[in-house]
């Protein structure tokens, strides 16, 4: 089977999550500054604007997306919200119950020749967790091809503070695979032939969701290193084995065959989700707090001065002129980092009502480790079938992308922090190269269709005509 490993977009487009025609060659002698932070002024949030619907505690229920008021900002990321809460409560009554985001499936469970035949969703028994891969670089025009690229040109990855890698998990839910399945998606002839402007249903969702290594594990099972200590009671954390990342001929790689148990907390997750008139999806992030500060406000403390706990990405006493800089030479070295655009930027509004939310779901998480998660930003377009296209660029008149305008993930959008997700997930051509078995680099080309706002559906497609030889 060929792995794809890039998939950029057409050749007349620009980088993919987000320009990157400012940022240095990884080995250049002398790196250049990195962009000049561009904070958007934080409003007083308003004590009555944009809350919490106190129904949503103790206990979150699903936000069904047919019932979306679609009325203003507000709703946008009350959905961000509930479905973040809900994506963290327990799937049964059982003790030690997964939680409903664990009960998701991955992506390769579904896409694979031939399908899921017989086996249901999620397409792994419950004692099977999900696949863990590291993040490196892609190109300065790809956007992901298996889940294991950070944004950005160059063959660069995310080290945490410890200096160890971060991982990531993508996951789909029931809705999405049995879409996949009922349109035998999973068949190259099908994807190919599918009209262009068909949608995902309401409720479809995709999740991405990124991990630091908080502890190691030796060959009996015994504690090994710990890198963050009570990990358990600050951060959501799972136990997985997950790859090795070496630097092999000059390449960083996730394929070495090694292995290594660890326990992993939570330090980011994508919800991207389909509701009603809004096709295009809406697109969430949620970050820990104690990810990484605002580059207009660098603080000189190795902690977060706001909860207590150690920054992960962020080195202490560090110039803005070092932060976002990825060193080639040493790829696997500690990045200090910071965050460009609190709140994902857009108008004063949009940005009071993702504060007023974070303050007024904050009670209600307090005492528990999701206290320590926050809402960074939504963004979505106008709706109805208004889908953006190349590099964002809209695909019909009257498309307008709304909510925050420069929303990124600082552990998964790290080095390319000035565009959105419409940058990269959208629906035009995209061009993957694909490389694999004894078969040399291949470029495919993904037609234009609305179903290519999923990258599990464009980087599916792109493997499954190079393994053919078609295009």
């Amino acid at each position: 089977m060929f792995r794809p490993i890039a998939l950029a977009i057409a050749a007349a487009l620009i980088a993919g999550c987000g320009s990157d025609t400012d940022r240095p060659p990884g080995n250049d002698p002398q790196p250049s500054p990195a962009p000049a932070p561009a904070p958007t002024p934080a409003p007083t949030p308003s004590p009555t604007a944009c809350s919490a619907d106190p129904a949503w505690f103790p206990v979150t229920a699903f936000p069904d997306g047919n019932a979306f008021p679609n009325s203003n900002n507000c709703d946008f990321h009350q959905w961000s919200w509930q479905m973040f809460l809900w994506l963290r409560e327990p799937a049964s009554t059982e003790p030690g119950s997964a939680l409903n985001f664990e009960t998701f499936a991955n992506p390769n469970a579904v896409l694979r020749p031939g399908g899921p035949g017989d086996t249901p969703y999620p397409g792994r028994t419950a004692d099977q967790g999900s696949q863990m891969l590291a993040r490196a670089a892609k190109s300065a025009s790809t956007v992901d091809a298996d889940d294991i690229f950070q944004a950005g040109a160059g063959n660069r990855i995310l080290i945490d503070q410890a200096g160890n890698v971060v991982y990531y998990t993508g996951l789909l839910n029931q809705t999405f695979w049995d879409f996949v399945v009922d349109n035998q998606l999973y068949d190259l002839s099908a994807l190919q032939s599918i009209a262009s402007g068909t949608d995902f249903p309401v409720n479809t969702i995709e999740l991405k969701v990124s991990w630091r290594i908080a502890a190691t594990y030796d060959s009996t099972g015994a504690l090994e290193t710990t890198y963050i200590a009570n990990a358990d009671s600050q951060f959501y954390t799972t136990r997985a084995t997950v790859p090795v990342v070496e630097v092999v001929d000059g390449t960083i790689t996730d394929n070495t065959g090694k292995t290594q148990d660890a326990l992993l907390a939570m330090v980011g997750m994508h919800v991207v989700g389909v509701v009603k008139d809004h096709p295009e999806f809406i697109w969430a992030t949620f970050e820990h707090k104690a990810n990484a500060p605002d580059c207009a406000v660098l603080p000189a403390g190795a902690t977060n001065s706001g909860t207590g706990l150690p920054w992960s990405f962020y080195t202490p006493n560090t110039p803005v002129t070092v932060q976002n800089q990825f060193d080639g030479n040493t790829p696997l070295a500690v990045v200090s980092i910071c965050r460009q655009v609190p709140w994902g930027g857009g108008d004063d509004q949009n940005i009071a009502n993702i504060q007023n939310l974070n303050a007024s779901v904050a009670p209600h998480l307090a005492g528990t480790v999701w206290a320590n998660y926050q809402l960074i930003g939504a963004v979505w377009t106008t709706g109805d079938d208004d889908i953006p296209g190349p590099n964002g660029a809209p695909m019909q008149a009257g498309d307008r992308q709304l909510g925050s305008l420069d929303l990124a993930n600082t552990t998964m959008e790290t080095f390319t922090q000035d565009a959105n997700c419409f940058a990269c997930h959208n629906g035009g051509v995209h061009t993957v190269t694909v490389t694999g078995g004894n078969q040399p680099p291949s470029g495919q080309i993904v037609a234009a269709k609305h179903l290519d706002l999923s990258h599990f559906i464009v980087n599916y497609q792109a493997a499954q005509q190079a393994a053919s030889g078609s295009e």
